[in-house]
């Protein structure tokens, strides 16, 4: 008897619903094409009242608009012991990017970072002395898709403009960063794992002028065997959430000055997986489901 796999996807009620997931989703439809299962889909937004042999929140964009809501469907599926990987007490976790500061205490190196409840001048000033220098990259705790993210070297913030609505600062719990170097000369490292193991790698350069990262800004991607300290970084940050409790993670980093590298993001709810950069990634993806689905692991609700 065929698996009932289910996807969840954006909230209707929000802008990201309105996207381009519906191009990853067929992409993800792709990649699981020959397994043993049917594939349904439906917003994280509302209730599940299937029954389904697995749950996985790729797809689930646009959550940091609604993150408490999120949350709520996250711990709903938890009580109702529904099997979501990554589960649904590691991606609630990871909805606020404060978790950076639970890996920093468990000594995993992140970039440097000063937490805030308002980016204000003041709060702005005492990040430039704690990391000498003036150049601060701003973004909110809770964002995805660099919304909110600037990089900062003005003076007083009421004299900032933007022409993009997405480049304005932060409002609320934010993070103060100094600006990496590294990002513009070299680029983002994404390290791409399945159940705990590492599949690929991608490098990430912005585009001349630029510091996002990401395609939607017509970044430089592609496929790269990533430095030994990079993945080593990668492992720790996998086995501080334990490997046998993940169905899929990326891990994005930043080479430092010193030539080592620190921690961006640990990406567990919808990361882009770079399936395509890979020719073997999209096999290693399928094979990991069909583990989840079959076999199971450590990762429940």
């Amino acid at each position: 008897m065929s698996k009932r796999l289910l996807i969840l996807t954006p909230n209707p009620d929000h802008p990201s619903h309105h996207g381009r997931w519906p191009y990853v989703l067929d992409a993800y439809r792709e990649a699981l094409a020959g397994l043993d299962a049917e594939i349904f889909d439906q917003p994280w937004s509302q209730p599940i009242s299937e029954d389904y042999d697995l749950i996985l929140p790729l797809v689930a964009w646009g959550y940091h608009n609604a993150p408490n809501s999120f949350v709520g469907a996250m711990t709903a599926m938890g009580a109702a012991h529904r099997r979501v990987f990554n589960p649904p007490e590691i991606v609630s976790w990871n909805v606020d990017k404060a978790y950076l500061h639970d890996l920093a205490e468990a000594g995993i190196r992140i970039v440097p970072t000063l937490f805030v409840d308002q980016v204000t001048d003041a709060e702005i000033a005492r990040a430039r002395e704690d990391f000498g220098q003036k150049a601060l990259v701003l973004k909110p705790r809770i964002s995805a898709g660099a919304k909110n993210t600037l990089i900062w070297d003005g003076e007083a913030l009421d004299g900032f403009t933007a022409s993009d609505a997405k480049a304005v600062p932060p409002v609320g719990p934010a993070m103060i960063q100094p600006y990496m170097p590294a990002i513009a000369s070299e680029g983002e490292w994404s390290l791409i794992f399945f159940v705990g193991e590492f599949s690929h790698a991608v490098l990430k350069t912005p585009k001349a002028g630029d510091f996002r990262s990401q395609p939607d800004y017509d970044a430089n991607l592609r496929a790269q065997t990533p430095p030994d300290e990079a993945l080593r970084l990668a492992q720790a940050c996998i086995d501080y959430i334990g490997r046998d409790r993940l169905l899929y993670a990326r891990v994005d980093m930043v080479r430092a000055d010193d030539d080592g590298f620190c921690l961006m993001e640990l990406e567990l709810i919808e990361p882009d997986l770079y399936l395509t950069y890979d020719l073997e990634a999209s096999m290693r993806f399928k094979d990991a489901v069909e583990q989840a689905l079959h076999v199971g692991c450590g990762c429940h609700g």
